[in-house]
């Protein structure tokens, strides 16, 4: 299933994930300990709890996926070390975890590829310019140092432009359609949370956010 995530977090904020300050790995280990801890595994009853031997797999074991990230992913991504090919699709959801958590907020729009050229579309009937579109949010790369894995496409607005977004969008939410109007009007009123974000960003020393977004189609 499609889905566009959107976060508002600092590009310079991602960028540092890879590769993290040594003061903020402690942190973000945690977060990706605690994200991706494998589930505690069952006890079967009666002579079912004593027949493991007789299996491959013991049916008490728990089921990772191949996909989450190790330990040793977890050390390589935030050491900046190599990532093994096989290994990418992991560094990627490790990245996304790490942003979710990280990030002042977020958002997801449901959205398939068609869905979004139908948005986008309605949204430029009504006067918004491509250039603050959805589609055009994932023309800009981001510079993040991942090879890109097939069904994932990251990009990225600055907080000037998140904030031209959310009045754009304002003008020309008229002509969504109203399928989709719900959703529109819920990513606008979330868009106008970047103003407070940046103003209260400095006094925790962090960045005004910008707009982060990554897409599964």
């Amino acid at each position: 299933m499609a889905d566009l995530r959107l976060y508002a977090m600092g590009i310079d904020e991602v960028l540092d994930l890879h590769g993290a300050d040594p003061a903020e790995r402690p942190r973000l280990q945690e977060i990706a300990e605690r994200s991706f801890a494998p589930a505690a595994p069952v006890k079967l009853p009666g002579l079912l709890g004593k027949v493991g031997p007789l299996f491959k797999r013991s049916p008490e074991a728990p089921v990772i996926n191949p996909t989450d990230p190790t330990g040793q992913d977890i050390a390589d991504f935030l050491s900046g070390d190599h990532i093994a090919h096989e290994r990418v699709p992991a560094a990627w959801r490790l990245l996304e975890t790490l942003v979710s958590e990280s990030s002042w907020g977020s958002i997801r729009l449901p959205l398939t590829p068609h869905e979004v050229d139908d948005v986008d579309f309605a949204l430029a009937r009504g006067g918004v310019a491509a250039n603050v579109g959805l589609r055009h949010l994932f023309t800009t790369g981001t510079e993040i140092n991942l090879p890109p894995v097939r069904g994932l496409t990251v990009g990225w607005y600055d907080h000037q432009r998140a904030l031209a977004m959310a009045e754009a969008y304002r003008i020309g939410l008229d002509q969504v359609s109203p399928e989709h109007q719900e959703m529109i009007a819920g990513l606008i009123t979330w868009l106008d949370g970047f103003p407070h974000w940046a103003e209260v960003a400095p006094s925790v020393q962090r960045p005004a956010p910008d707009l982060i977004g990554f897409w599964v189609h």
